[in-house]
């Protein structure tokens, strides 16, 4: 069943640290970030956060049980029908007593057994238990499923929560960057080389990196939230998430054909819906079966109480017989008929799910070749040189030597750089994921 859910990430170099606080200054600092949890938190990794998905998400144990339910049905089907027990009296005295004279009855009690053998007879009994049978079959094939879908979306909130973190990282760098750049203009005003325009301009910036952190704080509390629903937290338990969004290596992008063929071998909901067809094939049979008379033979035991009631001596006797059914009207015309719809039904959806999978595989394909692209054309040391660049603008502006214009422009093509620099990485590791779970195999590794 694992190998229907995408496979976790090769253990990364850990993410840079966060920059540190900003100094006490005009403008007020920011809050402390909600998402640093106690440090006793045991760290979740991808495998961690998968397996306690599979332990406790409260969607993958309600789906086992439709597992259950279907292994029930299929004992029920398997067992024989009960006997009936039949007992009575009859020919029992009304308004007077029997006598030789007066003679009437004789009285007499009946005790009686039957049991029904059409289910055998006819093949009931076994066209149920294959109908039952392919249930669970169903059952197994539609839980595998859910886990498959369940562990995708559980590794994709994994990685909103490292994009989201590293998001806030970069924002939380931004302003202490620009505080940074607030107090080389204040020296610069209190020493006449600048108007304080500059350094209005440098404060409203800190409120807009402000505004832009404390955005980048509930973004991380609502991609924490959707982690804890996967992993079948109740309450706004923290959680410490240990990952990076590191690439190691790059594998290799896959044909839409060749993706195409292994889902199509490999995706639970295809075997589901294929065992669909093969269930309602059996259901056709089971009632064609149905429509086949009930046979009960029965056997029963007569004991006549004669010598009151017209003088002979008490009697006991045994006497067998059959009832049957005669299907006459009733053939189970309409179950029938209901029975090759459904079959019909089903390879009409499973032919759908066809035409929906091209179009899944193709899109998965698409996005994960267009991640990998991007990663293979992007330049390594951009980031590295986006980040000299700001540092000497600024240390430049520092000794009066550039103007904060161009220290406001390196500082935000850096921010986009990083910013850039992120998504890519992002993207990737979604995609990657997104397409071995559209496949229903780890294929990329």
């Amino acid at each position: 069943m694992r190998d229907a859910a995408p496979a976790p990430a090769p253990a990364p170099a850990p993410a840079p640290a966060a920059a540190a606080a900003p100094p006490q200054q005009s403008a007020e600092p920011s809050k402390p970030a909600p998402d640093n949890p106690p440090a006793d938190i045991q760290p979740f990794t991808l495998d961690a956060a998968i397996q306690r998905a599979l332990d406790a998400d409260p969607q993958i144990r309600a789906g086992l049980e439709s597992v259950h339910q279907a292994e029930a049905d299929l004992m029920t089907a398997g067992l024989p029908p009960n006997p009936t027990l039949s007992t009575g009296g009859s020919l029992m005295p009304l308004n007077r007593r029997f006598t030789v004279t007066r003679q009437g009855g004789p009285p007499q009690f009946d005790a009686g057994a039957a049991f029904p053998i059409d289910w055998f007879l006819f093949g009931k009994r076994a066209a149920a238990v294959m109908a039952a049978e392919k249930s669970v079959d169903v059952a197994a094939a539609g839980f595998s499923d859910l886990v498959r879908q369940r562990i995708a979306g559980t590794i994709s909130a994994f990685y909103d929560v490292l994009e989201a973190q590293a998001t806030l990282q970069l924002a939380r760098e931004d302003m202490n960057n620009l505080s940074e750049l607030e107090k080389i203009t204040a020296n610069r005003v209190e020493l006449g080389g600048v108007g304080t325009v500059e350094l209005d301009r440098v404060r409203l910036s800190i409120f807009s990196s402000r505004r832009e952190v404390r955005a980048r704080e509930v973004a991380l509390e609502g991609a924490l939230s959707r982690l804890r629903a996967f992993l079948g937290y109740t309450d706004a338990a923290a959680l410490k998430i240990q990952g990076s969004l590191d690439i190691a290596k790059l594998p290799q992008p896959l044909s839409s054909e060749a993706a195409f063929a292994v889902a199509e071998e490999n995706r639970p909901d295809l075997i589901a819906l294929r065992r669909q067809v093969t269930q309602a094939e059996a259901n056709v049979q089971l009632e064609e079966r149905k429509a086949y008379p009930e046979v009960t033979p029965r056997v029963g035991y007569t004991r006549q109480f004669q010598e009151k009631a017209v003088g002979f001596p008490d009697a006991s006797s045994w006497g067998v017989g059959v009832d049957m059914s005669v299907p006459l009207f009733d053939r189970n015309q309409g179950n029938i008929a209901k029975a090759r719809s459904i079959q019909t039904q089903s390879e009409l959806n499973l032919n759908a799910q066809l035409v929906a999978l091209r179009a899944e595989i193709d899109q998965a394909v698409k996005a994960y070749d267009s991640a990998y692209q991007v990663l293979t054309t992007d330049d390594p040391g951009q980031l590295d040189a986006a980040r000299n660049v700001r540092d000497k603008i600024r240390a430049a502006y520092e000794l009066g030597g550039k103007t904060l214009m161009e220290v406001l422009d390196a500082q935000r093509t850096y921010r986009e750089t990083y910013r850039l620099h992120i998504a890519a990485r992002s993207n990737y590791w979604h995609s990657f994921y997104g397409l071995n779970a559209a496949l229903g195999k780890q294929v990329l590794r």
